[in-house]
Parts: C-alpha cells; sequence; structure tokens
C-alpha cells in the first residue's frame, strides 16, 4: 500500500467541550505540572547546594534547559495539528532534567546527574533529525539516532562503575570540590578508560555529531524554500553547539583550569533550550510565508482557468511536477483534469500522496515531492483552496445545469400546455360542437314539421332532448380531464379513487394520513398517478390489478402506481412524452420521480413532494 496522508479538513483540531477535548487538556495540564516540578527541582538544588558563581544565574540557566523546551514543546502540541514534534521536545525537556542533578552535594545525586548527561546527546540528535516533524525521515537518520545510542551504551555506561571521580569541570555542574562516583564498584580506576576508552568515545562522538550536521545541512540543500525557512535556525543552533562540543572536550583535556571553559560550558549547555527555540522559530517563519503562500494562491484562483490551478499549485509548491487529481463518482482511484489515470506513489519512493476531503465527502489528492512531507499542513491547504475550487465549480456546474434543465423542463410545459390546448379544441370541435351543430339543424327541421305533424315533432323533441344530455355529458368529461372537479372540491385521495374505479385494470387505493394540500401539489400527484394508469393499462400487458398508494411521513408526500404486469429490464426503459411530462410536473414542484422494474415483478412509478405540514 502506498504512503499517503488523509486530512479531514474539519479535523484542525479537537471539537471543544468534548470527552476527548477534555482528556486532551488534562494530559496537558499534566505534562505542563510535571515540567514545572522538575524545574523547580533543578532551581532548588542549584540554590542549596553551595558552589562557585551567582548561584541565582546558575539557577535560572539550569532551570531554562527544562522550562524552554517543555513548553515549546506543550505549545506546539495544544495548536499544532502534527502534535509529534511538540510530544518529542517534552519528552527531551524531561530527560534533559538528568544532568541538572549534577549541581547536588550529594554523591548518588550527583552521580545519576553525571551519567544522565551521556543521555542527552543522543536525545538532541534525535531532535535536531526529526525536526520540525518529529519523525525520523529516512534509513540514515534513524541509523545515525542508533549509532549515538549504541555509543552511550557501549562506550559511556560501561565505565560508570569503573571511574573513581568523573570529568572536570563539566558543562551542566558548577562544584568547585565535586562529590566521588557513588556508582564505582572496583578497587581502583582502569589506566585503559583513560587511556582508550574516553579518548575513543570523544573522537566517535565527535565524528557522530559531524555527520548529523553534514546530513541536516544535506537535508537544507535539497528542501524546499519552506522547509529552509524551518531548518536553517535548527542547523544554527546545531553548529553552534557542534563547535561548542568540539572546543570544549580537547581544551579540557588539555587544561582543566582554562577560563574558557566556563563560558564555553555556558554555551554547550543552553544550545538545548536554544535548540526547541530554533524549532518554534523556524515554524513560525514557515508559517508566515506560507500564509503569505496561500494568500497568493488563493488570490490567483479566484478565476482560473483549468490549465492555471496546477500551475499555481506547482509554483506555489516549488514542485514543477505535482499534479492535482480528482475521484469520479466515489470509484476508487484518481484521476487528472483530463481523465487519466492518476497511480499512487509507491511506498519509499520520491512522490507521495496527500488527500483533502471535506465533510460532504468530496475529496482531490495532490502527488507532489517527497521533500514536502513535513509541510503536510501547507500542503493541506493548498489542497483545502483547489478543494474549495473545484466544488465552486461544481456548484457552477450544478446551478448552469438547473438551469438548463429549468429552461428545457419551461419549454416542454409550454409545448404540454400547447398541445393540451388543441387537444381541447379538437375535441370541442369533432365532439361536442359536432353534436350542437347537428342538434342545432335537427331543431330547424323539428320546428318545420311541428307545423305539419305535431305528434312526430312532439316525439323528435324528445330525442333531441337525449342527444342534448349526451352533449351536455360529453362537455363534462371534457371539463373532468381538464381539471377534475372532485380533485378542486374533496382532495387527492377522493380524485384517486374515483380514477381506480374508471380504471379498465382493477385497482386499489392506499391512503395514510393524507390530508389537503396546495392546488399545484395535488394537480401535479393526481396527474402523475393517471399518467402511470393509463401507461399500465397501455403497456403491461396481461396486467390484472394495480395498487395506487399514497402516504404523508415525514414532511413528504409520497405516491406509488404498482401493476402486476410482466415488467421489464431497467436498462430497457426509454424516457418518452408520458414519463417527462411526469417528472417536469413533480419538479416543479420541488419533487422526484422514480421508476422500477424487473422482469415478473411488475412495474412501480413512485414520487415524493415536500409539503411540511398536513393542510
Amino acid at each position: 500500500m502506498s504512503r499517503r496522508d488523509r486530512v479531514m479538513v474539519a479535523e484542525a483540531g479537537l471539537a471543544p467541550e468534548t470527552p476527548e477535548r477534555a482528556a486532551f487538556d488534562l494530559t496537558l495540564w499534566f505534562v505542563g505540572l510535571l515540567g514545572l516540578t522538575l524545574t523547580v527541582v533543578t532551581m532548588a538544588i542549584v540554590l542549596t547546594t553551595p558552589g562557585p558563581g551567582d548561584r541565582p544565574l546558575i539557577a535560572v540557566g539550569r532551570a531554562l534547559v527544562i522550562a524552554v523546551p517543555v513548553g515549546v514543546g506543550l505549545l506546539l502540541w495544544r495548536y499544532r495539528s502534527d502534535k509529534r514534534m511538540g510530544q518529542v521536545l517534552v519528552l527531551a525537556g524531561c530527560l534533559w532534567f538528568l544532568p541538572t542533578l549534577a549541581e547536588s552535594g550529594d554523591d548518588v545525586i550527583y552521580s545519576i546527574g553525571r551519567v544522565g548527561a551521556w543521555l542527552v546527546e543522543p536525545a538532541l540528535i534525535f531532535v535536531i533529525l526529526s525536526a520540525p516533524s518529529g519523525r525520523l525521515s529516512g534509513r540514515l537518520e534513524r541509523a545515525v539516532v542508533a549509532a549515538s545510542a549504541l555509543l552511550v551504551l557501549l562506550l559511556f555506561l560501561p565505565t560508570a562503575p569503573l571511574v573513581e571521580r568523573y570529568p572536570e569541570p563539566f558543562p551542566y555542574g558548577s562544584c568547585s570540590e565535586c562529590p566521588a562516583n557513588a556508582f564505582m564498584l572496583s578497587a581502583e580506576q582502569p589506566a585503559f578508560v583513560d587511556d582508550v576508552v574516553r579518548p575513543l568515545r570523544d573522537v566517535l562522538a565527535i565524528a557522530l555529531y559531524a555527520v548529523v550536521l553534514v546530513l541536516l545541512a544535506r537535508r537544507l540543500r535539497a528542501s524546499t524554500y519552506l522547509m529552509r525557512l524551518t531548518l536553517a535556525p535548527v542547523l544554527a543552533v546545531g553548529l553552534a553547539r557542534g563547535l561548542a562540543f568540539v572546543t570544549y572536550v580537547p581544551l579540557r583535556r588539555a587544561d582543566p583550569t582554562a577560563s574558557l571553559l566556563d563560558a564555553i560550558g555556558w554555551v554547550y549547555q543552553l544550545t538545548l533550550p536554544a535548540m526547541a527555540l530554533a524549532i518554534l522559530l523556524g515554524l513560525l517563519r514557515s508559517r508566515l510565508y506560507a500564509g503569505e503562500a496561500l494568500q497568493r494562491l488563493a488570490v490567483r484562483l479566484r478565476h482560473p482557468e483549468p490549465d492555471e490551478v496546477v500551475e499555481a499549485l506547482q509554483e506555489t509548491m516549488e514542485d514543477p511536477s505535482l499534479q492535482l487529481a480528482f475521484r469520479i463518482d466515489g470509484r476508487d482511484g484518481w484521476v487528472d483534469a483530463a481523465g487519466r489515470p492518476v497511480p499512487e506513489p509507491a511506498e519509499g519512493s520520491a512522490r507521495m500522496l496527500t488527500e483533502v476531503r471535506d465533510e460532504s465527502g468530496n475529496a482531490v489528492a495532490l502527488v507532489h515531492d517527497s521533500a514536502l512531507r513535513d509541510q503536510n499542513d501547507f500542503v493541506e491547504a493548498a489542497g483545502s483552496l483547489a478543494l474549495g475550487l473545484l466544488e465552486n465549480q461544481l456548484l457552477a456546474a450544478k446551478v448552469e445545469a438547473s438551469l438548463r434543465e429549468l429552461s428545457e423542463s419551461r419549454a416542454r410545459i409550454q409545448v404540454v400546455a400547447d398541445n393540451e390546448r388543441r387537444r381541447i379544441e379538437r375535441d370541442l370541435h369533432d365532439g361536442a360542437q359536432q353534436r350542437l351543430v347537428a342538434l342545432r339543424i335537427r331543431l330547424g327541421l323539428v320546428s318545420d314539421l311541428m307545423k305539419e305533424d305535431p305528434a312526430r315533432g312532439a316525439e323528435l323533441v324528445r330525442e333531441l332532448g337525449l342527444e342534448a344530455e349526451e352533449a351536455l355529458e360529453e362537455v363534462r368529461r371534457l371539463a373532468h380531464g381538464v381539471y377534475p372537479s372532485l380533485l378542486a372540491d374533496q382532495g387527492l385521495t377522493e380524485a384517486l379513487r374515483a380514477l381506480a374505479r374508471d380504471g379498465s385494470l382493477v385497482s386499489r387505493v392506499e391512503v395514510d394520513s393524507v390530508g389537503r394540500y396546495a392546488p399545484e401539489i395535488e394537480s401535479a400527484v393526481y396527474f402523475c398517478c393517471l399518467e402511470a394508469l393509463q401507461n399500465s393499462t397501455k403497456h403491461a400487458v396481461g396486467a390484472t390489478s394495480v395498487t395506487i398508494s399514497i402516504t404523508h411521513d415525514d414532511g413528504e408526500l409520497r405516491f406509488a402506481v404498482v401493476d402486476d404486469g410482466p415488467g421489464f429490464e431497467p436498462e430497457q426503459l426509454r424516457p418518452g412524452a408520458g414519463l417527462t411530462n411526469m417528472r417536469d410536473r413533480l419538479a416543479a414542484v420541488g419533487g422526484e420521480l422514480t421508476v422500477g422494474s424487473q422482469p415478473g415483478n411488475g412495474t412501480q412509478v413512485a414520487g415524493r413532494v415536500p409539503v411540511g405540514a398536513l393542510g
């Protein structure tokens, strides 16, 4: 599975007033209290232990070694979406508390502090190489950290029970007569410790630190401008630490009483809190730059052409090979704007994929240089702008499609209305009008016949009365087809029941919680049911019954016309004028129509219309 960072835009932080948020805040309070306690303990040890120098000033210096990394770590832990770097700094600050114990005059506490100082370098190397994400990015970085741990494990810790006294002076302590090593187990100190082990481990430590600085410089050179802004302060403090280390160790071996050792020792010690501040400064610089870059990107993406979106992202993120990918219809896999597949980068490759998704499920992916791995917030923000642009374009396309569909629907409704008027005119002309014309002619003939044969004339008058009633009934049927009076007078339920009684198929009507509604809603539902019933009569060969069901549920009026005919395959459905008319009628009142069928299971025409409360 390829590497990807999945980002939900809504997950910028924990929601307020939730159990997760409360637990998170409680954790931060506990960690802050722990850091404060360690800082106070350190200051108390310095202030209560006699020694050379300004003790309050020394106490403040030792306290900074703990307080600054823990404070910066808490800040990043609390406010940065990727909290790993904050957690690393908090752990480092707590670990760096151990060397400050060397200020104590007690043999055991002092010895713990001297041994604890050996753990500072592996922790610092990890902090440097993992900045700014808190994660080691490559095998070489992991190997260097492992080598530093092995160096401490093999050449430092084994000497603890072998030496009578630790080397003096000491960057983390200011004792004039330092206590003896409380962990010494041998009768006397072996000569090879001073002659072989200490020179060897010092050389290896210097070489290892040089490798760390080379790796950081190489990473800085290969990074984007945004990452260079982040890592430059880290490299500067790392160089200061390296120079202090390279100077302090040989100078102490050559002249332990040199006055310069104290100044170098303070530089050596204060690079620990300075490293935390350098990481914070780098992140602030990168965030300011990212904000300006995103502002320029947002301005440029106000009215972009399709090709300009990717070009703007490439320039903003300094990655000419960046690709913007999309999903189609929720299917797996990504495609570019031209519909070409975009493969996901393989694990360990120089490319990576960052996905940005919103609460609606819309998503885009940025396939970019892995050098941007540690700028996830920046990549996410740029992807969010692209996603917002995509959503706006989709919305505009939907609005345009809706307007086009509305225009086409209005045109179809106008055509239907014109056709209906022509049908009414034709029915009047061919039906009732012809009857009335014939009736008028026959009335003239009867008028003449009444003078010659009154009895025969009276009989013809009675026949003409029957024809007049037939003409009247035909006019009523025509008017009923235009808008049923029963629908207007008694509502949808009674009109559908009357429709079922007049149908050629055996029909039944099922009603649940249906009342009166706006005339346009009742009309739309009635004529959709009428059209569906006529289609069943015409097309459902072999059908014996039709069920019309209508319900009011959850603010919607729902209906279904179901026959027991032979049905058909869904892909065989060809939208005709009747189906289009039904959809247009429902769409005009905000409703939807669906048609479902399976061979042997009949056909169902269903619809729903939002109606709110019952009328």
